[in-house]
């Protein structure tokens, strides 16, 4: 081996790569177009070359409880020439740091799934997903296809990518501190959305020409309100879905912020297992592919919210309907509560709508009537609308601590769960908002992960009935 082939080797920790590459950045690559002919090893070396500062706020991401059981995700690169380390396959922040980083490997993911998608490479995409819901080679190629005017863009893709590697820098506690105080409770978005305010992130940003650093920095201020997967799975409502006209006159801005917000999902699980896009499975991107030409309507001025929500939540009934589950209509104020039900438990066969079915109407009359009324309220001129922040969760770890029970033990669970959700969906009381004035309330149940996936809960679902959400899980947004 010659010394220039030995040093690129040194300088990179993987896979040899031509010289002209090693010496360039990440812009300079991608404009040239070369991104896609990239080894993944090199990708992740490039993007913490380029995104040093960035990265490194990645990695102080404070694990959040629940995030694994402890043991080394699996990951698939490789050091050098693929010899040392007794083969050992690397995550991306193992291959930079040795050790894993929640947030560094989510977020170099989302880039790697933007490579793959572009390079066609479908087996590494999907390798690992469960067989059951694997991402279909149909619904691949029509993701690619849709992405295909970024992707063969150097400009946009560029955009694209410093979208993904900023995109939750917010949740470093130590961006907080770098700041002026900040005005009152906000969340990672709204952080995020202030530092670029501040100035904070004017080196990424940097890299890009104007009209693709003005879509990057609507799409940030747009999402420090606007949650469109929180949409797709039918946890918020129609008035959570404003922030969406500022896109009007800027469908460049949207369709980038959507892209990022798939290639987000495509990387979610990262911290698990990196070894391609494990949760952008057939059901997961045929969702978001449906969903896409309704917004793109509702920005153009031509669909309203409810009818964009509304057809939503249709598109995910028709998944189950093509699989003999009963036809159900939004436009039936109980259909389309269990439409919301059914998105937010992520339900995406038969099998598993019958048990939310069932579970629902074997409700107390009471119950079930507070449910529907609460689970219809748009926010938008019909009262405050209470929006359950992380209820897809709590019904995700509630259905991963059942996976082996029987049907009565599911409904159990999924009744217990539904129960507090009508307790918790009640309308804020005229003493805390006189004038009627604020459309939503926004409640925190992340406390109620941790009961559902108890052995407790297991023996006894019913112990959920006698939890009480703390008042600080109340937040309004007007």
């Amino acid at each position: 081996m010659n010394l220039a082939r030995l040093a690129h080797r040194l300088l990179w920790g993987q896979r040899p790569i031509s010289a002209r590459q090693a010496s360039s950045s990440l812009a300079d690559i991608v404009r040239r177009g070369e991104f896609r002919s990239l080894e993944d090893e090199a990708v992740v070396q490039l993007l913490h070359r380029s995104f040093a500062t960035e990265i490194a706020r990645l990695k102080r991401v404070p694990t959040r409880p629940g995030e694994g059981d402890g043991s080394v995700p699996p990951g698939t690169l490789v050091w050098a020439s693929g010899k040392e380390k007794n083969d050992e396959r690397l995550t991306p922040s193992r291959l930079l740091f040795q050790e894993d980083f929640c947030e560094v490997n989510r977020s170099i993911t989302n880039v790697l799934a933007v490579k793959w998608l572009m390079s066609d490479q479908y087996e590494v995409f999907t390798a690992h997903q469960p067989l059951a819901s694997r991402l279909s080679v149909e619904t691949f190629r029509a993701f690619r296809s849709d992405a295909q005017s970024v992707l063969d863009d150097p400009e946009q893709l560029l955009a694209l990518i410093v979208a993904l590697v900023v995109g939750d820098l917010g949740k470093d506690p130590q961006l907080a501190r770098d700041m002026p105080a900040s005005q009152g409770r906000c969340n990672h978005d709204e952080l995020l959305a202030q530092a670029v305010d501040l100035g904070f992130l004017d080196g990424p940003l940097g890299l890009l020409g104007p009209p693709q650093r003005e879509d990057v920095i609507l799409g940030i201020q747009v999402g420090a309100t606007l949650n469109l997967p929180q949409l797709l799975q039918g946890e918020n409502v129609p008035a959570s879905l404003q922030a969406i006209f500022r896109f009007q006159s800027h469908s460049s801005a949207f369709f980038l912020k959507y892209l990022e917000i798939m290639f987000d999902v495509a990387g979610s699980a990262a911290h698990l297992d990196a070894r391609g896009a494990i949760t952008m499975t057939e059901p997961v991107c045929q969702s978001y592919l449906q969903a896409l030409p309704i917004l793109q309507e509702v920005v153009a001025g031509r669909t309203s919210l409810r009818q964009a929500y509304d057809k939503i939540l249709h598109r995910r009934g028709q998944i189950l309907t093509e699989q003999g589950f009963r036809q159900l209509c939004p436009g039936h104020p109980a259909d389309r509560a269990l439409l919301r039900l059914l998105a937010m438990g992520r339900v995406a066969d038969r099998d598993l709508a019958e048990k939310f079915q069932q579970a629902f109407a074997s409700l107390s009359e009471e119950t079930r009537d507070a449910l529907v009324r609460g689970l219809n309220v748009d926010g938008h001129g019909d009262g405050t609308a209470v929006v359950l922040y992380y209820m897809p969760s709590v019904f995700a770890e509630a259905l991963r601590a059942r996976h082996d029970g029987s049907f009565e033990d599911y409904v159990a669970a999924l009744q217990s769960i539904m129960r507090f959700m009508a307790r918790n969906l009640e309308a804020p009381s005229s003493a805390s908002d006189p004038e009627g004035e604020v459309p939503i309330r926004e409640r925190d149940v992340s406390p109620v992960r941790e009961i559902v996936s108890s052995a407790q809960f297991r023996r006894d679902p019913q112990i959920l009935d006698n939890y009480k959400l703390p008042e600080l899980s109340n937040r309004r947004r007007g």
